[in-house]
């Protein structure tokens, strides 16, 4: 079983919006604090990364993801429009359709507090398999999802999550399965959050 824990609330945004995901499309890519050659190198990124789209300028792109700052729990930053593309058009031009994955479904449960109607943490449970994996040894998927969480006065906040896991494949037809755990930041006073869309990606694979 793989799971993965991030803070439920480190990627929000108070306007309901839609979520642009991008992928890296080069290797050893950086992340700048500011648009431009001379900004400041923040962290590099290798192909296949995944990330979410804030805002363009001039040829450069501000993007965040899950991890590395281990005070705010993300990292954003710009980088170079020219390494990166739109999820969906990058995975068709590297994966064949005979190695796409099949969706078998996604499930949210979340505990609240003992003695409160607070969220307390989460459970995302993503399912899929290999529609044809009879000459692949090793894959490497990207699930992505969008959830929204409801406060106790009512307001609504996206909150995108993403994780890319490895798996050995044993025999042609297996079926796989990713768990995200999330833990509510209590200062939010969730009251529930739910599920809205998801995607699993094979993004590479080896024979």
């Amino acid at each position: 079983m793989n799971k993965l824990f991030v803070s439920l609330l480190l990627l929000i945004s108070m306007n309901a919006m839609a979520v642009d995901y991008l992928v890296v499309t080069a290797d050893s890519v950086r992340v700048r604090a500011e648009p431009g050659l001379y900004g400041k190198s923040l962290v590099m990124l290798n192909k296949g990364h995944l990330v979410i789209k804030d805002k363009e300028q001039d040829g450069w792109t501000k993007i965040y993801f899950l991890g590395r700052d281990e005070e705010t729990g993300h990292t954003e930053g710009w980088m170079s429009s020219r390494f990166l593309a739109e999820e969906q058009k990058a995975i068709a031009k590297t994966v064949k359709k005979e190695f796409q994955l099949a969706d078998n479904g996604a499930s949210l449960s979340c505990e609240k507090v003992m003695g409160s109607e607070l969220v307390q943490g989460c459970d995302l449970h993503l399912e899929y398999g290999l529609l044809e994996g009879k000459a692949l040894k090793k894959i490497n998927v990207n699930c992505s999802a969008e959830l929204v969480a409801k406060t106790v006065t009512g307001d609504l906040i996206p909150v995108p999550v993403n994780q890319t896991l490895e798996h050995f494949v044993l025999v042609p037809d297996e079926d796989f399965s990713m768990h995200i755990l999330m833990k509510a930041d209590a200062s939010y006073q969730l009251k529930e959050v739910s599920l809205e869309g998801h995607r699993c990606q094979l993004v590479s694979y080896s024979k």
